[in-house]
């Protein structure tokens, strides 16, 4: 089932405590605003369209006193000279429906904004796939009460229905005679037959040339021939007959990504304590584990989003270094975002009247699996290196926390590099590449590394042979000993693109037993006529 709602897009609410513009001609003096206590003035929406200003949208005491949206402002003036307007703000409408789809995921996570099309005055929507949904509200006819409520609540004039097909739902929300109908499966084809042209998701354009014709509403087009009326108006046309009637499908493709697992808890009445929020994240955590249990799966980026009472919703991003299943670490992860602890503040988010819902998604994961528990270890309750990483990642930011990763390369400045410690463990070191060489029981490298590489002038008893002394900080050193070369050439596919050379490593000891990793930079009468020394390291 689809279901559709559609908002009036003159929202007083926004409006209210500006002086709207009015338009040009005699002024009358116009009633006052409800918010001043006094009776609804005439209000509407004006767009700049080709051909003039055009009604966008009006409110109540505008329609009942017959200006309808597509009408001309001064066919509309005409009407009610002292009529107050105001230019339409299409990218902010767009923005405020977007984050009431955001919000009515509530219902469902299949759930889309309209466009905002520039000069488009027929009103724009959400779009909510239902389906699986409705008997967790009580059926379609409550879960649609709820809907509406909440939307008036907000300060939204809403219309909703719900059809077998988008197409239907679209057009009985906006056409019908009822605020709220629910379409019976199987009678879209009856339900739409009355509505107008316009319900076809038409231009006003293609409506007004059918109405030429005598056709008037969708069961005149219906009771055509197809072929003729397709070949004179486009394709498109045949194309809105079958998605409103079912003849061809048309999915609700969502905003928001599928994720696989997600816990969903709604409130009868709202939480206002913050206690009371984190207990209720405890209960969709284990919802959640539960499910990712079953799955034989674990949790490795998590998202938690809280739902406020005026449609307002926070959302908070939490990682683990490791497939996660426990519900408390789940809850823990961002009780202690939103709880200040060990001196740093939390979250900042105002409840405002309460929080009426809580959605938990694992929004990433990897397999788990089942593996027997030693009786014999003792627990750490939170001590562990996962639970420190996950705990430090979450609260200081996941760039903060890094951690050393072996990568494929045999020069030593690109053998390893650092990568957020939550994500570490999905890297992987190729075969052949240990992040440590070893020579018997002695480290082929220096513990500590100099990054870049210092120049050194060198004095050798031959161009390819170890140094005999070097200088290096402006320290003059006599070598007493020299191990090498340890040689290391560029990779292949490197080394046009960097002009990287041969480097020959020796592992030196001075006479004053202090031990020091240097290098030769390319080969003598091979790769360079001058080789150059480095320093890259000593040894401890």
């Amino acid at each position: 089932m689809q279901r559709h709602a559609d908002r009036a897009q003159a929202e007083l609410q926004r409006l209210r405590g500006r002086r709207p513009r009015r338009a040009p001609g005699p002024q009358k003096s116009s009633p006052s605003d409800p918010a001043e206590g006094g009776r609804q003035a005439p209000f509407a929406l004006i767009d700049a369209v080709k051909g003039g200003l055009r009604i966008a949208a009006t409110n109540k005491a505008a329609a009942d006193a017959g200006i309808r949206p597509g009408q001309r402002l001064a066919d509309a003036r005409a009407l009610v000279p002292a009529l107050e307007v105001q230019d339409r703000d299409s990218a902010g409408d767009a923005r405020r429906l977007t984050r009431l789809a955001e919000w009515a995921t509530r219902y469902t996570p299949w759930t889309r904004a309209e466009e905002v099309p520039v000069g488009a005055h027929e009103g724009c929507g959400l779009l909510l796939d239902i389906s699986g949904c409705a008997h967790l509200f009580g059926g379609e006819q409550a879960l649609l009460e709820d809907v509406l409520g909440r939307m008036a609540g907000m300060g939204h004039d809403a219309r909703a229905a719900v059809a077998d097909t988008v197409g239907a739902a679209w057009a009985v929300a906006r056409y019908g005679q009822e605020r709220l109908r629910i379409v019976k499966p199987g009678a879209v084809r009856e339900a739409v037959v009355p509505l107008p042209l316009a319900a076809l998701r038409i231009s006003q354009e293609m409506a007004d040339d059918l109405g030429r014709l005598g056709l008037v509403t969708i069961g005149d087009v219906l009771a055509r021939p197809r072929a003729p009326l397709v070949a004179r108006f486009g394709a498109l046309l045949g194309q809105r007959l079958d998605q409103a009637v079912g003849g061809r499908g048309e999915p609700v493709a969502p905003d928001a990504v599928r994720v696989p697992a997600r816990a969903r808890l709604l409130f009868g009445d709202p939480l206002i304590a913050l206690d009371g929020i984190v207990a209720a994240i405890t209960l969709a955590a284990r919802d959640l584990s539960a499910e990712l249990v079953r799955r034989q799966q674990g949790a490795r980026r998590l998202r938690l989003q809280l739902y406020r009472v005026d449609g307002q919703r926070f959302v908070f991003d939490a990682g683990a270094s490791s497939p996660l299943q426990d519900a408390d670490r789940i809850a823990a992860l961002f009780a202690e975002k939103l709880v200040p602890a060990g001196g740093l503040s939390g979250a900042d988010i105002d409840v405002g009247y309460g929080v009426e819902g809580v959605v938990l998604e694992a929004c990433a994961v990897d397999s788990v699996a089942q593996r027997q528990t030693d009786l014999t270890q003792e627990q750490t309750d939170g001590s562990s290196l996962e639970e420190l990483i996950d705990r430090l990642s979450n609260r200081l930011g996941a760039g903060r926390v890094v951690q050393l990763t072996a990568r494929a390369s045999h020069l030593p400045e690109r053998a390893q590099g650092s990568v957020p410690a939550v994500s570490a463990r999905d890297m992987t070191v190729e075969d052949g590449v240990p992040p440590l060489v070893m020579y018997g029981d002695a480290p082929l490298r220096p513990i500590r590394m100099l990054t870049p590489p210092e120049p050194v002038e060198v004095v050798a008893e031959v161009p390819e042979g170890p140094p005999r002394q070097f200088r290096w900080r402006r320290m003059l050193h006599a070598v007493a000993k020299a191990e090498g070369p340890e040689r290391l050439a560029p990779e292949w596919w490197l080394a046009a693109d960097r002009g990287s050379v041969t480097r020959d490593y020796y592992r030196v000891e001075d006479e004053a037993g202090r031990r020091f990793w240097l290098y030769r930079d390319g080969l003598y009468e091979r790769e360079t006529t001058a080789p150059r020394w480095f320093m890259h390291g000593v040894f401890a």
